[in-house]
C-alpha cells in the first residue's frame, strides 16, 4: 500500500515542476514586445541621381535646375580665375559675392588669399524637386595689387565657379557644375616715376600741338617656352580697336604677309608656334629669323605699317623658338 501511495506524491511533484518551468517562460507576445523595442527609424534615402544644370544668363547671373527626380540643396563651393590664355591666377585681394535669386544681400562670398582656387562660404540652399533658381555674381578686383594686373589691363580674366547640390541628408547624393563667367581688368594709367612728368604734358603741364604718335602699339614682352613663344604688345591710340592683324616676313627683308587675324579688338597677345617659323633654305635647320609684327584695324581702317614688332627664331633642329635676346 505504501508503494502506490509514493508513486502517486512523485508524479505530482513532476507535474508541479512542468507548471512552474511553463509559467516562468514568456510567451511570444512577451518576445514580440522586445523586437519592437529594438526597432530603429531609418531616415529614407533618395532614390536615382543627383542632377543640377547650369545654364548662362547674361553677363553676370546663372539659372540653376534641379534634376535630380527629388529635393536638394545649391550652394557654390569654391572659385577660380585665369588668365585668357587659361593659366590659373593667384589673386590675393580680389573678392567675390554671390546671390541668392539676383536680390539682397549676398548668400556666398569669397576672398582670394593667393591660392589659386577659393574656398566660398555660406550655407547651401533648398532646391526643390524640377525647380530652378537664379544666381548672379559681382567680382572686385580693386584691393588686386595693379601689377598683378598689369599684364591683362584692358583684357577680361575668366572666373569659374563650382557649383555643387547636394542631397538632403547631405551624404548620399552630389552633384557638381561650373559656371564660367568674366571680369574686365580696366586699370588707371601707370605713374611716371618720381621727378618725371606723364607722358604728353610738358613741365608747365600743358598738352603739347600735334597730332598723336605714330606708333600707337609697341611690344611689351616675348616669352619662349618650347614650341611656342607669347607676345604682347600695349596700344595707346586714339582710337577704337575693332580686331588686329598678325604679320611676318624674313628679316632678311620681304614683303609682310598676313599669318592670321586676331577677331577681338581688346585682346593685346598672340601665341606663335615653331611652325609659324619657316624652316632655312638650305638644310634642315631653322635658323633662319623671322620678324613678327601686329597693326591694328579701326572703324577708319587697317594701319598702313605695323608697329609692334619682335624677332624670332628656332635655333638649329630644336623646333623651339627663342625670342629676341634669348641665346640662339
Amino acid at each position: 500500500m505504501t508503494q502506490p501511495r509514493h508513486t502517486v506524491l512523485y508524479l505530482l511533484g513532476v507535474l508541479a515542476l512542468l507548471a512552474g518551468v511553463v509559467l516562468t517562460t514568456p510567451g511570444t507576445a512577451t518576445r514580440a514586445a522586445w523586437r519592437t523595442a529594438e526597432q530603429v527609424t531609418v531616415p529614407a534615402s533618395p532614390t536615382g541621381r543627383a542632377g543640377l544644370e547650369v545654364a548662362a544668363d547674361g553677363d553676370r547671373a546663372a539659372v540653376l535646375t534641379n534634376t535630380s527626380g527629388f529635393g536638394v540643396r545649391a550652394r557654390p563651393a569654391d572659385v577660380s580665375v585665369l588668365a585668357p590664355d587659361g593659366t590659373v591666377l593667384a589673386l590675393a585681394g580680389a573678392s567675390f559675392a554671390w546671390q541668392d535669386g539676383c536680390a539682397g544681400p549676398a548668400a556666398w562670398t569669397a576672398r582670394g588669399a593667393g591660392a589659386p582656387v577659393t574656398a566660398v562660404a555660406g550655407e547651401p540652399v533648398p532646391l526643390p524637386r524640377d525647380a530652378t533658381a537664379r544666381l548672379c555674381l559681382e567680382v572686385s578686383l580693386a584691393e588686386v595689387p595693379a601689377e598683378t594686373l598689369r599684364p591683362w589691363d584692358g583684357r577680361s580674366l575668366r572666373v569659374l565657379t563650382r557649383l555643387e547640390a547636394l542631397s538632403l541628408d547631405g551624404v548620399s547624393q552630389r552633384a557638381e557644375r561650373t559656371w564660367e563667367t568674366a571680369v574686365l581688368v580696366d586699370l588707371p594709367a601707370a605713374e611716371p616715376p618720381a621727378g618725371e612728368e606723364p607722358p604728353g604734358e610738358d613741365p608747365g603741364g600743358q598738352e603739347p600741338a600735334g597730332p598723336p604718335a605714330e606708333e600707337p602699339a609697341a611690344p611689351a614682352g616675348c616669352t619662349a617656352a618650347g614650341k611656342d613663344a607669347l607676345v604682347a604688345w600695349t596700344w595707346q591710340g586714339p582710337d577704337e580697336v575693332l580686331g588686329w592683324e598678325l604679320l611676318r616676313r624674313p628679316q632678311a627683308g620681304g614683303a609682310w604677309e598676313t599669318l592670321r587675324t586676331l577677331g577681338d579688338g581688346s585682346v593685346r597677345q598672340a601665341l606663335l608656334t615653331v611652325d609659324d617659323i619657316p624652316a632655312a633654305e638650305r638644310g634642315p635647320g631653322r635658323q633662319s629669323a623671322w620678324e613678327f609684327a601686329v597693326r591694328p584695324r579701326t572703324a577708319a581702317g587697317t594701319a598702313a605699317d605695323p608697329p609692334a614688332l619682335w624677332t624670332l627664331h628656332s635655333p638649329g633642329n630644336s623646333r623651339r623658338i627663342a625670342c629676341p635676346g634669348d641665346p640662339a
